[in-house]
């Protein structure tokens, strides 16, 4: 028997139930509309460091001390903490890029015998016979951190008819340190002095709304800003790029605390550079005084180099720096000339940059020739060599010279050999006698293999530094082919620098039978 009374209510929720599957239904999303949803709603920015303006001043003042063609290399950054996974290898790379792309300062060897996959296509393309070994190597580790160091909440509220207010903050405070040190490749000794350690804390306030971290260096705070979702990593890449110019200004010995903003004044930082005169050799000193005066116009690359003419571009020099003018090389002098070259970089990069006002009345004039050169070999200025030789050529300039060295050999290859990654510095006082390469076999060997073949050294005096001034073809690293025809067209593209004075000096190998 069938109770007719509860059917109405049957029929209601039946409809209900349809009603309802077909509202499910609609809110399905559709297949095809899936790669429409996948897209990102956030637009891609570029990552931009704390430090980036520090390292673009880094680059600058690189390039006005003639420093390129140095090569590195690292096996990474890692994490000794285990608490913090992030690609500090490539924060490294990326920072000494930025550092280097004016300049050429620094050359990046990537060598990583773990990616076999670039080290079968390395052989299989024939760069093996290319490869150049690292100068310095770079070693270092996240060596700290520090979670939850400091911690603090606040909190504040009030309570009347009809209103509630309530404040609540809380801040959150972590260390994390980097150490960074450099040693030489071929020893594997690390530098000593040639190092970083740097700590940054990183303050997180509210509920993830914000983040900011501070470093301490040498009594000075660098404040930093940090990514919000990724406080730590951050944090990591600055003080990555705060240790990569510090330690690589060491190495290299400019004042790069400037580019930090940090004042000349700062008693560590002028304690550091009193290390460097301190252990700079006599020949140094005058070598690092005399190419900063001949940059400044104080004294002329071409003259006799005779003590009494550098003693009076340095009083003159003492006179307009405020200085006492004792024409002696002291600390006070040098430590003077690193803070205006950082200070000045674009003038001190100039090579036509005018003499100072007081200095304009009292300079010698500048030499009326190019300054001369004298090549010559173990075996006489007229050498035969026979194959398997090995050739070491002598360099000497009769007057104060910026001196450029190409080897050109049997095939017509023409490449640089001077200044090179083991002789960076092309300036040659006069009567200064070098052996390219340089002497103690722990560089690069010339070694004669087509026998009847001439080859030959080409070396161009200059009385002022030309490097920055010559076509981009010539600029290419030490010991790579060039794309010239010949040493013919190397010494017209220095003859064409206009106001330089160019001496062109020559040795021709004979290879015997």
């Amino acid at each position: 028997m069938i109770n007719r009374s509860k059917m109405l209510p049957l029929r209601r929720r039946a409809a209900l139930m349809t009603a309802l599957m077909t509202l499910v239904t609609a809110c399905q999303p559709r297949p095809e509309t899936a790669y429409d949803v996948a897209q990102p709603r956030t637009p891609a920015v570029r990552n931009i460091g704390n430090f980036n303006e520090a390292l673009r001043c880094m680059d600058d003042m690189f390039l006005a001390q003639g420093k390129k063609d140095i090569y590195i290399t690292t096996a990474g950054i890692p994490d000794a903490t285990g608490l913090i996974s992030a690609g500090t290898k490539e924060m490294f790379i990326t920072a000494v890029s930025r550092m280097a792309a004016k300049s050429n300062s620094f050359r990046f060897v990537d060598y990583d015998p773990t990616q076999t996959d670039v080290q079968v296509l390395s052989e299989l393309v024939g760069l093996r016979p290319d490869f150049v070994a690292p100068n310095y190597y770079v070693r270092g580790a996240i060596t700290q951190l520090d979670s939850n160091v400091l911690q603090s909440q606040a909190s504040a509220g009030i309570s009347i008819p009809n209103l509630d207010l309530a404040i609540n903050h809380n801040q959150v405070v972590s260390i994390i340190s980097l150490d960074l040190n450099v040693g030489k490749l071929i020893t594997r000794q690390i530098i000593p002095g040639i190092s970083a350690s740097n700590s940054i804390a990183v303050v997180q306030s509210g509920k993830g709304a914000d983040a900011g971290g501070l470093i301490g260096k040498a009594g000075v705070s660098l404040s930093v800003s940090l990514d919000k979702a990724e406080g730590f990593h951050q944090a990591v890449r600055n003080l990555i790029e705060l240790s990569t110019i510090e330690v690589l200004g060491k190495l290299t010995r400019v004042p790069y605390w400037q580019c930090l903003s940090i004042e000349s004044t700062n008693p560590n930082f002028r304690a550091e550079a009193r290390g460097w005169f301190d252990t700079m050799g006599e020949r140094e000193r005058d070598d690092f005084v005399s190419a900063a005066l001949v940059r400044t116009g104080y004294l002329p690359a071409g003259s006799n180099g005779q003590s009494s003419d550098l003693s009076d571009a340095i009083s003159r020099y003492q006179s307009d720096s405020d200085l006492i003018p004792n024409g002696r090389i002291d600390f006070d002098l040098y430590y003077r000339m690193l803070a205006n070259e950082a200070r000045n970089p674009k003038t001190a990069a100039s090579t036509t940059a005018p003499a100072p006002l007081a200095a304009a009345v009292t300079a010698p004039p500048v030499a009326a020739e190019a300054p001369g050169l004298t090549l010559s070999t173990p075996r006489g200025p007229l050498p035969k060599y026979r194959t398997g030789d090995v050739l070491s050529v002598s360099v000497q300039p009769r007057g104060d010279a910026f001196v450029y060295c190409y080897y050109q050999d049997a095939t017509g290859t023409v490449a640089r050999i001077f200044p090179n990654r083991f002789q960076p510095d092309p300036f040659l006082s006069a009567g200064t006698q070098i052996e390219v390469p340089p002497a103690g076999g722990k560089s690069f060997a010339i070694r004669f293999d087509k026998p009847g073949a001439k080859e030959t050294v080409a070396c161009m005096g200059a009385d002022r530094e030309v490097g920055l001034r010559l076509p981009d073809k010539l600029k290419a690293g030490d010991l790579e082919p060039l794309p010239v025809s010949g040493l013919d067209e190397v010494s017209s593209q220095f003859h064409r620098i206009p106001g330089a004075r160019i001496t062109d000096a020559r040795l021709t190998v004979e290879v015997l039978q």
